[in-house]
C-alpha cells in the first residue's frame, strides 16, 4: 500500500511543477484497500470469514471553459464556478477471500454535469446530470445509468433531483430503480469555508421491501487549500439499519496539485435468527489519491 502511496505522490509532484492555476484539465488517480469481515456465532461456536479487495482507479475531466479558481477553495472549484465537464473514469479490482480462488474485475464509467449559464438566458442555473456505468466482478456484468435535472437556487447553492436504474445483465431478477435527490451548500468563511451536503433516496426492489437512505456530508476548509471531511449514511431495509461513517482529508500541495486520504466503515445491525444465531459484520476501506489539473 505505502509503495502505491509514494509512486502516486511522486509521479504528481513532478507533473505539478510549473503548473498555473485555472485549469480546463483533471487528471486523477487512486488506490483503495477494503476488508469485509462476517463472523457467525452458533451454538457457542464462532466462526469467521474475512474478504480483502484492492482497487486502482484512473480518471479524466474534462472542462467545457476554464475553470475559474479564484471564488473559493481549490477543492471546489468547479462547483463554485458552475462549470460543466465529461469524465471518464476506468478501475480495476480485486477480491481476495479466504481458502478460495480470487476474483478480479473492472469497471468503466462516463458522466457529465451540463450547467446553462450565459447573461440573459432563461434557463441559466439549470443544470443536467448524466452517467452510464459498467461493472464486471468475477463473472457477473452489472450495468447503471442514471439521470439528474437541477438548479443553482442561489450562486453556491444546487438543488437535484435523480433517478438511477441498476440491472444485472446476465443474472436473474429485474433490475433496481432509485429516486432521490441532493442538496448542496457552500458556506463562505473568508479564506476557506464549509461544503454541506444533504441526500437522501429509495431504491424499489422487486418482491422486496423498498430501501430508504439520507446521509449528510461536511466538508470543512481551514484554507483554500487545506480541507478535512466527515460523512453518514443511513439505510433502512425491512426494520434493519445500515450505518456508514467515513473520514476525509484533502490538500493541494501546489494550486494544480492534490492528494487525499479518506477512510469508511459500514456498519449493518446484527442479524439475530429465530434459532438464536446471530451474524455479525463490518466493512471498511482505506483510499488515498492523486489529482493533477492543466
Amino acid at each position: 500500500m505505502f509503495k502505491k502511496t509514494a509512486i502516486i505522490t511522486g509521479i504528481a509532484l513532478a507533473m505539478s511543477a510549473g503548473a498555473q492555476a485555472d485549469y480546463d484539465w483533471e487528471l486523477g488517480a487512486g488506490y483503495t484497500a477494503g476488508k469485509l469481515s462476517k463472523e457467525l456465532k452458533s451454538n457457542g461456536q464462532t466462526s469467521k470469514v474475512n474478504t480483502d479487495t484492492d482497487e486502482i482507479d484512473v480518471s479524466a475531466t474534462w472542462y467545457m471553459e476554464t475553470v475559474d479558481t479564484s471564488k473559493g477553495p481549490l477543492g471546489e472549484a468547479a462547483f463554485l464556478d458552475h462549470a460543466s465537464n465529461i469524465t471518464i473514469e476506468i478501475g480495476d479490482g480485486k477480491v481476495e477471500l479466504a481458502n478460495q480462488n480470487n476474483d478480479d474485475g473492472q469497471t468503466y464509467e462516463a458522466s457529465m454535469r451540463y450547467v446553462a449559464e450565459g447573461p440573459g438566458w432563461k434557463l441559466s442555473g439549470w443544470l443536467v446530470d448524466l452517467s452510464a456505468k459498467r461493472s464486471e466482478p468475477a463473472n457477473l456484468k452489472i450495468d447503471q445509468y442514471s439521470i439528474g435535472v437541477g438548479k443553482y437556487i442561489t450562486e453556491n447553492t444546487t438543488l437535484v433531483l435523480n433517478y438511477e436504474n441498476t440491472s444485472l445483465n446476465n443474472g436473474n431478477g429485474s433490475g433496481l430503480d432509485t429516486y432521490g435527490g441532493s442538496v448542496d451548500h457552500f458556506f463562505a468563511f473568508g479564506d476557506g469555508g464549509l461544503k454541506a451536503e444533504v441526500n437522501f433516496a429509495r431504491t424499489y426492489v422487486p418482491n422486496r421491501d423498498d430501501v430508504d437512505s439520507y446521509g449528510l456530508d461536511a466538508t470543512y476548509y481551514l484554507s483554500n487549500n487545506l480541507g478535512f471531511g466527515v460523512n453518514w449514511e443511513q439505510l433502512e431495509n425491512s426494520g434493519n439499519e445500515t450505518n456508514v461513517y467515513g473520514v476525509s482529508a484533502e490538500w493541494f500541495i501546489s494550486e494544480s496539485f492534490a492528494v487525499s486520504l479518506s477512510y469508511q466503515d459500514i456498519t449493518p445491525e446484527d442479524v439475530k435468527y429465530s434459532n438464536g444465531d446471530k451474524l455479525e459484520s463490518y466493512n471498511e476501506s482505506l483510499s488515498m489519491s492523486g489529482l493533477f489539473r492543466f
